[in-house]
Protein backbone atom coordinates (compact mmCIF):
# COMPACT_ATOMS: atom_id res chain seq x y z
CA UNK A 1 0.00 0.00 0.00
CA UNK A 2 1.17 3.51 -0.73
CA UNK A 3 0.11 6.57 1.24
CA UNK A 4 0.79 10.02 -0.21
CA UNK A 5 0.49 11.99 3.02
CA UNK A 6 0.59 11.72 6.78
CA UNK A 7 -3.17 12.27 6.82
CA UNK A 8 -3.69 9.23 4.57
CA UNK A 9 -1.44 7.17 6.87
CA UNK A 10 -3.36 8.40 9.93
CA UNK A 11 -6.66 7.56 8.25
CA UNK A 12 -5.37 4.06 7.50
CA UNK A 13 -4.52 3.71 11.20
CA UNK A 14 -8.09 4.65 12.13
CA UNK A 15 -9.43 1.91 9.88
CA UNK A 16 -6.88 -0.61 11.14
CA UNK A 17 -8.00 0.06 14.72
CA UNK A 18 -11.35 -1.56 13.94
CA UNK A 19 -9.57 -4.89 13.34
CA UNK A 20 -7.44 -4.90 16.49
CA UNK A 21 -8.48 -6.53 19.74
CA UNK A 22 -7.15 -7.22 23.22
CA UNK A 23 -3.93 -9.22 23.21
CA UNK A 24 -2.74 -7.93 19.84
CA UNK A 25 0.93 -7.00 19.68
CA UNK A 26 1.56 -4.74 16.67
CA UNK A 27 5.16 -4.45 15.52
CA UNK A 28 5.77 -1.17 13.65
CA UNK A 29 9.13 -0.73 11.97
CA UNK A 30 10.74 1.80 9.66
CA UNK A 31 13.52 4.39 9.67
CA UNK A 32 13.44 7.66 11.61
CA UNK A 33 10.69 9.90 10.26
CA UNK A 34 8.88 7.08 8.46
CA UNK A 35 5.55 7.80 10.14
CA UNK A 36 5.41 5.16 12.87
CA UNK A 37 3.95 7.57 15.44
CA UNK A 38 1.56 9.01 12.82
CA UNK A 39 0.21 5.50 12.25
CA UNK A 40 -0.10 4.92 16.01
CA UNK A 41 -1.92 8.24 16.33
CA UNK A 42 -4.45 7.06 13.76
CA UNK A 43 -4.93 3.75 15.55
CA UNK A 44 -5.49 5.53 18.87
CA UNK A 45 -7.94 7.95 17.22
CA UNK A 46 -9.76 4.97 15.72
CA UNK A 47 -10.15 3.60 19.24
CA UNK A 48 -11.67 6.87 20.44
CA UNK A 49 -8.69 8.86 21.73
CA UNK A 50 -9.14 12.59 21.05
CA UNK A 51 -5.89 14.00 22.44
CA UNK A 52 -2.53 14.56 20.85
CA UNK A 53 -0.34 11.47 20.50
CA UNK A 54 3.34 12.08 21.19
CA UNK A 55 6.13 9.65 20.47
CA UNK A 56 7.03 7.73 23.61
CA UNK A 57 10.71 7.77 22.61
CA UNK A 58 11.85 9.28 25.93
CA UNK A 59 9.27 7.74 28.25
CA UNK A 60 9.55 4.47 26.24
CA UNK A 61 5.93 3.55 27.03
CA UNK A 62 2.74 5.63 27.09
CA UNK A 63 -0.38 3.97 28.47
CA UNK A 64 -3.86 4.90 27.30
CA UNK A 65 -6.84 3.62 29.29
CA UNK A 66 -10.61 3.66 29.03
CA UNK A 67 -12.73 5.76 29.21
CA UNK A 68 -10.50 7.85 26.93
CA UNK A 69 -10.66 5.03 24.40
CA UNK A 70 -12.53 1.77 23.93
CA UNK A 71 -9.68 -0.56 25.02
CA UNK A 72 -6.41 -0.09 26.87
CA UNK A 73 -3.37 0.55 24.68
CA UNK A 74 0.34 0.46 25.49
CA UNK A 75 2.28 2.54 22.94
CA UNK A 76 5.99 1.80 23.15
CA UNK A 77 9.03 3.12 21.31
CA UNK A 78 12.08 0.90 21.71
CA UNK A 79 14.50 3.15 19.79
CA UNK A 80 16.40 4.14 22.95
CA UNK A 81 16.44 0.63 24.37
CA UNK A 82 20.01 -0.33 25.25
CA UNK A 83 19.44 -3.94 26.22
CA UNK A 84 16.64 -6.44 25.62
CA UNK A 85 16.65 -7.20 29.36
CA UNK A 86 15.17 -3.71 29.93
CA UNK A 87 11.91 -4.94 28.39
CA UNK A 88 11.09 -6.91 31.53
CA UNK A 89 11.19 -3.70 33.57
CA UNK A 90 8.68 -2.07 31.19
CA UNK A 91 6.08 -4.78 31.78
CA UNK A 92 5.14 -5.02 28.11
CA UNK A 93 5.01 -8.80 28.23
CA UNK A 94 2.63 -8.87 31.18
CA UNK A 95 -1.14 -8.48 31.19
CA UNK A 96 -1.48 -8.21 27.41
CA UNK A 97 -4.87 -9.94 27.10
CA UNK A 98 -6.85 -6.83 27.95
CA UNK A 99 -4.97 -4.34 25.82
CA UNK A 100 -3.46 -3.65 22.43
CA UNK A 101 0.31 -3.15 22.40
CA UNK A 102 1.74 -0.89 19.67
CA UNK A 103 5.54 -1.18 19.46
CA UNK A 104 7.64 1.19 17.38
CA UNK A 105 11.15 -0.08 16.59
CA UNK A 106 9.96 -3.53 17.62
CA UNK A 107 12.91 -5.21 15.93
CA UNK A 108 15.02 -4.04 18.90
CA UNK A 109 13.07 -6.45 21.14
CA UNK A 110 14.39 -9.48 19.29
CA UNK A 111 12.34 -12.41 18.12
CA UNK A 112 12.23 -14.20 21.47
CA UNK A 113 10.45 -11.47 23.44
CA UNK A 114 7.01 -11.41 21.82
CA UNK A 115 5.34 -12.89 18.81
CA UNK A 116 3.69 -10.02 16.91
CA UNK A 117 0.08 -10.42 15.88
CA UNK A 118 0.71 -7.96 13.08
CA UNK A 119 3.97 -6.70 11.59
CA UNK A 120 3.89 -3.34 9.81
CA UNK A 121 6.84 -1.94 7.87
CA UNK A 122 6.81 1.68 6.71
CA UNK A 123 9.28 2.76 4.02
CA UNK A 124 9.46 6.47 3.06
CA UNK A 125 9.80 7.15 -0.65
CA UNK A 126 11.70 9.96 -2.43
CA UNK A 127 8.42 11.62 -3.44
CA UNK A 128 7.33 11.92 0.22
CA UNK A 129 4.90 9.02 0.09
CA UNK A 130 5.20 5.93 2.27
CA UNK A 131 5.00 2.29 1.28
CA UNK A 132 3.40 0.16 3.97
CA UNK A 133 3.57 -3.61 4.14
CA UNK A 134 1.63 -5.67 6.63
CA UNK A 135 2.02 -9.28 7.65
CA UNK A 136 -0.36 -11.06 9.98
CA UNK A 137 1.34 -13.75 12.03
CA UNK A 138 -0.19 -17.22 11.98
CA UNK A 139 0.37 -17.76 15.69
CA UNK A 140 -1.17 -14.47 16.82
CA UNK A 141 -3.05 -16.19 19.64
CA UNK A 142 0.26 -16.76 21.44
CA UNK A 143 0.14 -13.23 22.87
CA UNK A 144 -3.47 -13.43 24.07
CA UNK A 145 -2.75 -15.19 27.32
Amino acid sequence: MNFRSEEELRSFGKQLAKQLRGGDWVSINGPLGAGKTVLCSGILQGLGFCGEVASPSYAIVHLYEPPELSIAVAHADLYRLDNVSELEELGLAEERAGRITLVEWAERAGSDYAIPSLCISIEPQADGSRNVQMKMEENEAANRT
